[in-house]
Protein backbone atom coordinates (compact mmCIF):
# COMPACT_ATOMS: atom_id res chain seq x y z
CA UNK A 1 0.00 0.00 0.00
CA UNK A 2 3.03 2.35 0.80
CA UNK A 3 4.41 1.82 -2.76
CA UNK A 4 1.26 2.75 -4.52
CA UNK A 5 0.53 5.98 -2.09
CA UNK A 6 3.90 7.05 -3.67
CA UNK A 7 3.56 5.67 -7.35
CA UNK A 8 0.07 8.27 -7.25
CA UNK A 9 2.06 11.22 -5.40
CA UNK A 10 4.56 10.78 -8.23
CA UNK A 11 2.34 10.83 -10.95
CA UNK A 12 0.21 13.96 -9.39
CA UNK A 13 3.69 15.99 -9.04
CA UNK A 14 3.84 15.33 -12.75
CA UNK A 15 0.90 16.33 -13.47
CA UNK A 16 1.22 19.34 -11.99
CA UNK A 17 4.16 20.32 -13.97
CA UNK A 18 3.80 18.67 -17.56
CA UNK A 19 0.40 18.99 -19.72
CA UNK A 20 0.08 16.19 -21.53
CA UNK A 21 -2.18 16.54 -24.66
CA UNK A 22 -4.32 13.29 -24.49
CA UNK A 23 -7.70 13.54 -26.44
CA UNK A 24 -10.93 11.74 -25.64
CA UNK A 25 -13.70 11.45 -28.07
CA UNK A 26 -17.20 9.88 -26.57
CA UNK A 27 -20.37 9.84 -29.12
CA UNK A 28 -23.76 8.10 -29.19
CA UNK A 29 -27.53 7.13 -31.15
CA UNK A 30 -28.71 5.37 -32.82
CA UNK A 31 -27.94 2.53 -30.77
CA UNK A 32 -24.12 3.32 -30.68
CA UNK A 33 -22.39 4.04 -27.52
CA UNK A 34 -18.66 4.52 -28.67
CA UNK A 35 -15.73 6.09 -26.55
CA UNK A 36 -11.67 6.24 -27.49
CA UNK A 37 -8.96 7.94 -26.52
CA UNK A 38 -5.49 9.36 -27.91
CA UNK A 39 -2.79 9.11 -24.58
CA UNK A 40 0.01 11.35 -25.39
CA UNK A 41 3.29 10.87 -23.13
CA UNK A 42 6.98 9.66 -23.56
CA UNK A 43 6.92 6.54 -21.64
CA UNK A 44 8.04 3.51 -23.83
CA UNK A 45 6.48 0.87 -21.60
CA UNK A 46 2.93 1.42 -22.81
CA UNK A 47 0.77 -1.40 -21.64
CA UNK A 48 -2.85 -3.06 -21.50
CA UNK A 49 -3.98 -5.54 -18.97
CA UNK A 50 -7.17 -7.26 -17.78
CA UNK A 51 -8.61 -7.86 -14.17
CA UNK A 52 -11.30 -10.68 -13.45
CA UNK A 53 -14.13 -9.44 -11.26
CA UNK A 54 -13.52 -10.64 -7.56
CA UNK A 55 -16.10 -10.57 -4.42
CA UNK A 56 -15.77 -6.70 -4.37
CA UNK A 57 -14.65 -5.36 -7.46
CA UNK A 58 -15.51 -5.41 -11.17
CA UNK A 59 -13.51 -7.03 -14.00
CA UNK A 60 -11.96 -4.27 -16.17
CA UNK A 61 -9.79 -3.50 -18.91
CA UNK A 62 -6.59 -0.71 -18.27
CA UNK A 63 -4.18 0.92 -20.50
CA UNK A 64 -1.39 2.93 -19.29
CA UNK A 65 2.67 2.60 -18.30
CA UNK A 66 4.62 0.09 -16.41
CA UNK A 67 6.15 2.22 -13.16
CA UNK A 68 7.13 0.19 -11.17
CA UNK A 69 3.10 -0.40 -10.41
CA UNK A 70 0.85 -0.51 -13.90
CA UNK A 71 -0.63 2.95 -13.55
CA UNK A 72 -4.06 3.37 -14.98
CA UNK A 73 -5.01 6.26 -18.01
CA UNK A 74 -8.02 4.57 -18.62
CA UNK A 75 -10.35 1.52 -19.98
CA UNK A 76 -13.64 -0.03 -19.52
CA UNK A 77 -15.58 -2.68 -17.01
CA UNK A 78 -17.58 -5.28 -17.81
CA UNK A 79 -20.87 -2.99 -17.63
CA UNK A 80 -19.24 -1.04 -20.27
CA UNK A 81 -18.22 1.85 -18.16
CA UNK A 82 -15.71 3.70 -19.82
CA UNK A 83 -13.61 6.40 -17.95
CA UNK A 84 -9.93 8.37 -18.67
CA UNK A 85 -8.76 11.83 -18.00
CA UNK A 86 -7.11 15.00 -19.07
CA UNK A 87 -4.38 16.61 -16.84
CA UNK A 88 -4.70 20.05 -16.07
CA UNK A 89 -2.18 22.77 -14.38
CA UNK A 90 -3.50 23.14 -10.85
CA UNK A 91 -6.80 24.07 -10.30
CA UNK A 92 -6.94 25.11 -6.31
CA UNK A 93 -9.01 21.71 -5.32
CA UNK A 94 -9.71 21.74 -1.57
CA UNK A 95 -10.97 18.13 0.37
CA UNK A 96 -14.62 18.16 1.91
CA UNK A 97 -14.38 17.28 5.68
CA UNK A 98 -17.72 15.58 5.08
CA UNK A 99 -16.49 13.30 2.04
CA UNK A 100 -14.09 10.09 2.31
CA UNK A 101 -10.68 9.86 1.43
CA UNK A 102 -9.53 7.74 -1.09
CA UNK A 103 -6.05 5.67 -1.53
CA UNK A 104 -4.93 4.37 -5.32
CA UNK A 105 -5.81 5.26 -8.77
CA UNK A 106 -9.07 6.94 -8.92
CA UNK A 107 -9.70 5.54 -12.89
CA UNK A 108 -9.23 1.95 -11.48
CA UNK A 109 -11.71 2.50 -8.35
CA UNK A 110 -13.90 3.95 -10.87
CA UNK A 111 -13.82 0.93 -12.84
CA UNK A 112 -13.51 -1.00 -10.12
CA UNK A 113 -16.76 -0.11 -8.35
CA UNK A 114 -19.21 1.56 -10.68
CA UNK A 115 -21.34 0.73 -13.60
CA UNK A 116 -22.78 3.90 -14.77
CA UNK A 117 -22.43 7.71 -14.73
CA UNK A 118 -24.67 8.17 -12.30
CA UNK A 119 -22.91 6.15 -10.04
CA UNK A 120 -19.62 7.73 -10.92
CA UNK A 121 -21.72 10.97 -9.94
CA UNK A 122 -22.16 8.91 -6.61
CA UNK A 123 -18.45 8.13 -6.06
CA UNK A 124 -18.06 11.85 -6.35
CA UNK A 125 -20.23 12.61 -3.79
CA UNK A 126 -19.24 10.75 -1.48
CA UNK A 127 -15.40 10.95 -1.78
CA UNK A 128 -12.93 13.81 -1.85
CA UNK A 129 -10.77 13.49 -5.41
CA UNK A 130 -7.09 15.02 -5.05
CA UNK A 131 -6.54 13.87 -8.46
CA UNK A 132 -9.19 16.91 -10.08
CA UNK A 133 -6.89 19.27 -8.74
CA UNK A 134 -4.72 18.34 -12.12
CA UNK A 135 -6.98 16.50 -14.31
CA UNK A 136 -10.61 16.18 -15.14
CA UNK A 137 -12.01 13.05 -15.92
CA UNK A 138 -14.63 11.72 -18.95
CA UNK A 139 -17.20 9.27 -18.14
CA UNK A 140 -19.68 6.88 -20.56
CA UNK A 141 -21.19 3.90 -20.11
CA UNK A 142 -23.41 1.96 -22.26
CA UNK A 143 -26.24 3.73 -22.14
CA UNK A 144 -24.88 6.57 -23.79
CA UNK A 145 -24.41 9.10 -21.11
CA UNK A 146 -21.91 11.08 -20.45
CA UNK A 147 -19.67 13.46 -18.73
CA UNK A 148 -16.44 14.99 -17.63
CA UNK A 149 -15.28 15.66 -14.04
CA UNK A 150 -14.21 18.32 -13.25
CA UNK A 151 -13.45 21.12 -10.36
CA UNK A 152 -14.37 24.83 -11.19
CA UNK A 153 -15.50 27.54 -8.94
CA UNK A 154 -14.58 25.51 -5.82
CA UNK A 155 -16.93 23.05 -6.47
CA UNK A 156 -16.79 19.56 -8.06
CA UNK A 157 -18.71 19.66 -11.55
CA UNK A 158 -20.61 17.44 -13.99
CA UNK A 159 -20.17 18.59 -17.35
CA UNK A 160 -22.33 17.42 -19.51
CA UNK A 161 -23.88 17.72 -23.32
CA UNK A 162 -27.29 17.63 -25.15
CA UNK A 163 -25.06 17.31 -28.13
CA UNK A 164 -24.42 13.06 -29.38
CA UNK A 165 -20.82 13.80 -28.83
CA UNK A 166 -18.24 15.34 -25.82
CA UNK A 167 -15.05 15.58 -26.48
CA UNK A 168 -12.01 16.36 -23.45
CA UNK A 169 -9.12 17.95 -23.90
CA UNK A 170 -6.52 20.02 -21.55
CA UNK A 171 -8.72 22.83 -20.39
CA UNK A 172 -11.57 23.45 -18.24
CA UNK A 173 -14.67 23.19 -20.11
CA UNK A 174 -17.03 25.00 -17.69
CA UNK A 175 -14.98 28.11 -17.77
CA UNK A 176 -15.72 27.86 -21.89
CA UNK A 177 -19.58 26.95 -22.27
CA UNK A 178 -21.23 28.75 -25.21
CA UNK A 179 -17.62 30.16 -26.01
CA UNK A 180 -14.51 29.24 -28.05
CA UNK A 181 -12.88 26.95 -27.34
CA UNK A 182 -8.30 27.22 -26.25
CA UNK A 183 -8.02 23.58 -27.95
CA UNK A 184 -6.73 22.88 -31.63
CA UNK A 185 -7.81 18.78 -31.07
CA UNK A 186 -11.13 20.19 -29.78
CA UNK A 187 -11.89 22.45 -32.44
CA UNK A 188 -10.47 19.83 -34.94
CA UNK A 189 -12.56 17.43 -33.44
CA UNK A 190 -15.64 19.71 -32.72
CA UNK A 191 -15.33 20.32 -36.67
CA UNK A 192 -15.38 16.70 -37.91
CA UNK A 193 -18.07 15.27 -35.34
CA UNK A 194 -20.32 17.97 -36.13
CA UNK A 195 -20.93 17.20 -39.74
CA UNK A 196 -21.99 13.36 -38.78
CA UNK A 197 -25.25 11.96 -39.24
CA UNK A 198 -24.32 8.66 -37.14
CA UNK A 199 -21.05 8.25 -35.69
CA UNK A 200 -19.01 4.39 -36.01
CA UNK A 201 -15.81 2.88 -34.32
CA UNK A 202 -14.35 4.73 -37.74
CA UNK A 203 -15.86 7.81 -36.72
CA UNK A 204 -13.87 8.19 -33.00
CA UNK A 205 -11.14 6.59 -34.98
CA UNK A 206 -10.85 9.33 -37.62
CA UNK A 207 -11.29 12.12 -34.53
CA UNK A 208 -8.35 10.58 -32.66
CA UNK A 209 -6.28 10.09 -36.05
CA UNK A 210 -6.77 13.89 -36.61
CA UNK A 211 -6.17 14.66 -33.30
CA UNK A 212 -2.95 12.65 -32.68
CA UNK A 213 0.37 14.73 -31.47
CA UNK A 214 3.71 14.19 -32.76
CA UNK A 215 5.99 16.12 -30.18
CA UNK A 216 7.91 18.03 -29.17
CA UNK A 217 5.72 18.29 -25.91
CA UNK A 218 4.12 14.86 -25.99
CA UNK A 219 3.90 12.21 -28.39
CA UNK A 220 0.58 10.19 -29.24
CA UNK A 221 1.82 6.51 -28.04
CA UNK A 222 -1.21 4.43 -28.52
CA UNK A 223 -5.09 4.86 -28.96
CA UNK A 224 -7.60 2.54 -28.18
CA UNK A 225 -11.38 2.71 -28.93
CA UNK A 226 -14.33 0.85 -26.71
CA UNK A 227 -17.35 -0.16 -28.12
CA UNK A 228 -19.45 0.34 -24.96
CA UNK A 229 -22.39 -2.13 -26.03
CA UNK A 230 -20.64 -4.91 -27.29
CA UNK A 231 -17.23 -4.86 -25.62
CA UNK A 232 -14.61 -4.92 -28.26
CA UNK A 233 -12.14 -2.55 -28.26
CA UNK A 234 -9.74 -1.00 -30.95
CA UNK A 235 -6.13 -0.64 -30.16
CA UNK A 236 -3.71 1.36 -32.28
CA UNK A 237 0.35 1.95 -31.55
CA UNK A 238 2.76 4.89 -31.81
CA UNK A 239 -0.30 6.73 -33.73
CA UNK A 240 -0.46 4.43 -36.54
CA UNK A 241 -4.20 4.19 -37.69
CA UNK A 242 -3.50 1.56 -40.24
CA UNK A 243 -2.34 -0.40 -37.82
CA UNK A 244 -5.01 -2.23 -35.83
CA UNK A 245 -5.69 -4.94 -33.31
CA UNK A 246 -8.82 -5.87 -32.16
CA UNK A 247 -10.21 -7.94 -29.00
CA UNK A 248 -13.30 -8.54 -26.85
CA UNK A 249 -13.68 -7.89 -23.50
CA UNK A 250 -15.45 -10.84 -22.68
CA UNK A 251 -12.63 -13.20 -24.53
CA UNK A 252 -9.67 -11.73 -22.99
CA UNK A 253 -11.22 -11.99 -19.20
CA UNK A 254 -11.79 -15.63 -19.90
CA UNK A 255 -7.84 -15.84 -19.61
CA UNK A 256 -7.55 -14.56 -16.19
CA UNK A 257 -5.63 -11.56 -15.22
CA UNK A 258 -2.68 -10.91 -17.42
CA UNK A 259 -1.16 -7.93 -19.24
CA UNK A 260 0.52 -7.14 -22.69
CA UNK A 261 2.94 -4.91 -23.32
CA UNK A 262 2.01 -2.49 -26.91
CA UNK A 263 5.44 -3.43 -28.53
CA UNK A 264 4.31 -7.00 -28.10
CA UNK A 265 0.95 -6.86 -29.73
CA UNK A 266 2.59 -4.65 -32.25
CA UNK A 267 5.44 -6.56 -33.43
CA UNK A 268 5.91 -4.14 -36.80
CA UNK A 269 7.99 -1.41 -36.09
CA UNK A 270 8.27 1.96 -38.12
CA UNK A 271 11.13 3.58 -38.18
CA UNK A 272 9.64 6.44 -36.37
CA UNK A 273 8.79 4.32 -33.96
CA UNK A 274 12.18 2.52 -33.50
CA UNK A 275 13.44 6.03 -32.66
CA UNK A 276 11.22 6.60 -30.28
CA UNK A 277 12.62 3.39 -28.54
CA UNK A 278 15.61 4.43 -28.77
CA UNK A 279 15.17 8.03 -27.67
CA UNK A 280 12.43 7.81 -25.07
CA UNK A 281 14.18 6.75 -22.38
CA UNK A 282 16.36 10.11 -22.44
CA UNK A 283 13.11 12.21 -22.94
CA UNK A 284 11.38 10.50 -19.95
CA UNK A 285 14.13 10.55 -17.13
CA UNK A 286 14.39 14.55 -18.53
CA UNK A 287 10.80 14.75 -17.44
CA UNK A 288 11.08 13.01 -14.05
CA UNK A 289 14.13 15.69 -13.44
CA UNK A 290 12.16 18.80 -14.12
CA UNK A 291 10.39 17.31 -10.69
CA UNK A 292 13.28 15.45 -8.91
CA UNK A 293 16.28 13.31 -9.02
CA UNK A 294 14.35 10.82 -7.26
CA UNK A 295 11.56 10.63 -9.95
CA UNK A 296 14.00 10.80 -12.90
CA UNK A 297 15.82 7.75 -10.92
CA UNK A 298 12.28 5.73 -10.49
CA UNK A 299 12.24 6.45 -14.17
CA UNK A 300 15.69 5.12 -14.54
CA UNK A 301 15.27 2.03 -12.97
CA UNK A 302 11.93 0.96 -14.27
CA UNK A 303 13.43 1.47 -17.76
CA UNK A 304 16.68 -0.29 -16.93
CA UNK A 305 14.54 -3.42 -15.27
CA UNK A 306 11.90 -4.02 -18.31
CA UNK A 307 13.44 -2.15 -21.46
CA UNK A 308 15.21 -6.26 -22.29
CA UNK A 309 11.84 -7.93 -22.06
CA UNK A 310 9.81 -5.32 -23.49
CA UNK A 311 12.64 -4.69 -26.51
CA UNK A 312 14.86 -6.77 -26.85
CA UNK A 313 17.47 -4.68 -25.36
CA UNK A 314 19.93 -3.07 -22.61
CA UNK A 315 20.09 0.53 -20.57
CA UNK A 316 23.37 1.06 -20.94
CA UNK A 317 25.78 3.70 -19.49
CA UNK A 318 24.79 5.79 -22.36
CA UNK A 319 21.56 7.10 -21.24
CA UNK A 320 23.27 8.53 -17.60
CA UNK A 321 26.17 9.75 -19.43
CA UNK A 322 23.74 11.81 -22.10
CA UNK A 323 21.70 13.06 -19.36
CA UNK A 324 24.58 14.35 -17.35
CA UNK A 325 25.97 15.98 -20.60
CA UNK A 326 22.57 17.76 -20.48
CA UNK A 327 22.48 18.97 -17.07
CA UNK A 328 26.91 20.30 -17.31
CA UNK A 329 24.87 22.36 -20.42
CA UNK A 330 22.77 23.96 -17.83
CA UNK A 331 25.43 23.94 -15.28
CA UNK A 332 23.99 21.71 -12.99
CA UNK A 333 26.86 20.02 -11.63
CA UNK A 334 25.48 18.30 -8.47
CA UNK A 335 23.15 17.23 -10.22
CA UNK A 336 25.12 15.84 -12.91
CA UNK A 337 27.53 14.43 -10.13
CA UNK A 338 24.76 12.50 -8.80
CA UNK A 339 24.12 10.44 -11.80
CA UNK A 340 27.19 9.76 -12.83
CA UNK A 341 28.11 7.88 -9.64
CA UNK A 342 24.88 6.50 -10.40
CA UNK A 343 26.42 5.19 -13.84
CA UNK A 344 29.37 4.03 -12.30
CA UNK A 345 27.74 1.98 -9.35
CA UNK A 346 25.63 0.08 -12.06
CA UNK A 347 28.35 -0.40 -14.47
CA UNK A 348 31.27 -0.98 -12.56
CA UNK A 349 33.23 -2.67 -14.84
CA UNK A 350 33.25 -0.24 -17.98
CA UNK A 351 36.07 2.24 -17.63
CA UNK A 352 34.56 5.28 -19.46
CA UNK A 353 31.99 5.68 -16.36
CA UNK A 354 34.90 5.87 -14.13
CA UNK A 355 36.57 8.70 -16.13
CA UNK A 356 33.76 10.92 -17.03
CA UNK A 357 32.79 10.65 -13.03
CA UNK A 358 36.92 11.36 -12.22
CA UNK A 359 36.83 14.17 -14.66
CA UNK A 360 34.51 15.94 -12.96
CA UNK A 361 35.84 15.31 -9.56
CA UNK A 362 39.15 16.18 -10.99
CA UNK A 363 37.34 19.86 -12.22
CA UNK A 364 35.54 20.78 -8.70
CA UNK A 365 38.78 19.53 -6.76
CA UNK A 366 37.59 16.75 -5.30
CA UNK A 367 41.05 15.44 -5.13
CA UNK A 368 40.89 12.06 -3.69
CA UNK A 369 37.45 10.49 -5.40
CA UNK A 370 39.03 11.93 -8.42
CA UNK A 371 41.84 9.46 -7.70
CA UNK A 372 39.91 6.75 -6.77
CA UNK A 373 37.57 6.79 -10.27
CA UNK A 374 41.44 7.55 -12.46
CA UNK A 375 42.39 4.15 -10.64
CA UNK A 376 39.50 2.37 -11.21
CA UNK A 377 39.46 3.24 -15.08
CA UNK A 378 43.06 2.32 -15.01
CA UNK A 379 42.57 -0.58 -13.48
CA UNK A 380 39.83 -1.92 -15.75
CA UNK A 381 41.47 -0.22 -18.87
CA UNK A 382 45.49 -0.48 -18.34
CA UNK A 383 45.93 1.37 -21.78
CA UNK A 384 43.74 4.62 -21.03
CA UNK A 385 45.92 7.30 -21.56
CA UNK A 386 43.57 10.12 -20.53
CA UNK A 387 43.05 8.62 -17.02
CA UNK A 388 47.06 8.13 -17.01
CA UNK A 389 47.85 11.66 -17.43
CA UNK A 390 45.18 13.13 -14.92
CA UNK A 391 46.10 10.88 -12.35
CA UNK A 392 50.03 11.34 -12.90
CA UNK A 393 49.48 14.76 -12.51
CA UNK A 394 47.20 15.01 -9.57
CA UNK A 395 50.26 12.83 -7.72
CA UNK A 396 52.88 15.10 -9.06
CA UNK A 397 51.16 18.22 -8.25
CA UNK A 398 48.44 17.54 -5.88
CA UNK A 399 45.80 20.04 -7.21
CA UNK A 400 43.02 19.40 -9.48
CA UNK A 401 42.63 22.91 -10.90
CA UNK A 402 43.39 22.33 -14.31
CA UNK A 403 42.11 19.62 -16.34
CA UNK A 404 44.96 17.74 -18.79
CA UNK A 405 41.83 17.59 -21.39
CA UNK A 406 41.91 21.64 -23.02
CA UNK A 407 43.38 24.90 -22.22
CA UNK A 408 41.01 26.71 -20.45
CA UNK A 409 40.33 24.41 -17.58
CA UNK A 410 36.87 22.81 -19.24
CA UNK A 411 37.01 18.92 -18.75
CA UNK A 412 37.45 18.81 -22.89
CA UNK A 413 38.99 19.42 -25.81
CA UNK A 414 37.83 20.50 -28.93
CA UNK A 415 37.05 16.76 -29.53
CA UNK A 416 35.03 14.19 -28.21
CA UNK A 417 36.76 13.19 -24.97
CA UNK A 418 38.49 9.72 -25.26
CA UNK A 419 36.46 6.61 -24.16
CA UNK A 420 33.50 8.76 -22.98
CA UNK A 421 29.91 9.26 -23.81
CA UNK A 422 29.87 12.89 -22.80
CA UNK A 423 29.38 15.14 -25.97
CA UNK A 424 31.45 17.95 -27.13
CA UNK A 425 28.50 20.22 -26.86
CA UNK A 426 28.05 19.42 -23.39
CA UNK A 427 31.83 19.34 -21.72
CA UNK A 428 33.17 22.42 -23.65
CA UNK A 429 30.23 24.24 -22.20
CA UNK A 430 32.13 24.45 -18.80
CA UNK A 431 31.24 23.69 -15.09
CA UNK A 432 29.74 26.40 -13.65
CA UNK A 433 28.71 26.14 -10.42
CA UNK A 434 25.59 23.68 -9.86
CA UNK A 435 22.61 25.39 -9.20
CA UNK A 436 19.63 23.43 -6.83
CA UNK A 437 17.10 21.39 -8.71
CA UNK A 438 13.38 22.28 -8.64
CA UNK A 439 11.29 20.23 -6.97
CA UNK A 440 7.60 20.37 -7.63
CA UNK A 441 4.91 18.29 -6.10
CA UNK A 442 1.19 18.38 -6.15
Amino acid sequence: MKKGICIIIFFLSLLATDTFSCTIIMVRGNGVAIAGSNEDFFSPLTLMWYIPASEKYYARVCFGFNMIMNSTQGGMNEHGLFVDGNSLGNQGWKPDKNKKSIIGSILDQLLATCRSVEEVKDFFRDHNCPALDVARIPVMDKSGASMIVEWYNGEVVFLETEKDYQISTNFVGSKYVGQEKPCRRYNTADKLLSQQSSFSVNTVQKALDETHVEGPGSITLYSFICNLKSGDIYVYNFHDFSNLRKFNFSEEIKKGQHFQYMAEVFTERSPAYNKFIQDGPLELVNMGLRTSRFQATIFYQVLKANYPRVFEREIGPELLSELASGLLTEGRVEDAIFFLERNASDFTGIPSVHYELAQIYHKTDNREKAIKEYKLTLELDPEHEGARKALDMIMSHGTARRSPQGESGSLCSSTRLPGTYLSHSATCSGLSPGRSSLFFFL
